[in-house]
């Protein structure tokens, strides 16, 4: 079973603070949890408090990925492998590295993060 301690706690949300996402990106709730738990106990132990605590730490971490990062994993990995796919399927057999090639991914990442005009 997963613990977390306080002083992990702490920084987890010193961190959201720092980076301005603490009350964007969480509820009342969920800063309430994140406030009186390291101040309540040494470690977090209760498997429900646990399951709690790592969602929110989850949707911190989501909330603290860069604008491309997110770009990347949602569209330019989808449309690697779609290229990837129809260059297999006209007979290039290195395309199949193509989806898992990180530079390539990058690639398509950062000429459709500059087409799409909502990113601007």
């Amino acid at each position: 079973m997963v613990e977390f301690s306080s002083s992990f706690l702490v920084s987890v949300r010193q961190r959201a603070l720092r980076c301005r996402i603490w009350f964007k990106a969480l509820n009342s709730a969920e800063r309430a949890i994140l406030t009186l738990a390291p101040r309540c106990v040494d470690a977090v132990k209760s498997p429900l408090l646990v399951d709690a605590v790592a969602k929110i730490i989850v949707k911190i971490k989501e909330a603290l990925r860069s604008p491309l990062e997110r770009f990347r994993s949602q569209v330019a990995v989808p449309l690697a492998e779609r290229i990837s796919r129809v260059a297999q399927n006209w007979g290039n057999t290195q395309a199949k590295d193509w989806a898992f090639d990180k530079g390539f991914i990058q690639y398509l990442a950062v000429c459709k993060f500059n087409d799409v005009t909502v990113f601007r």
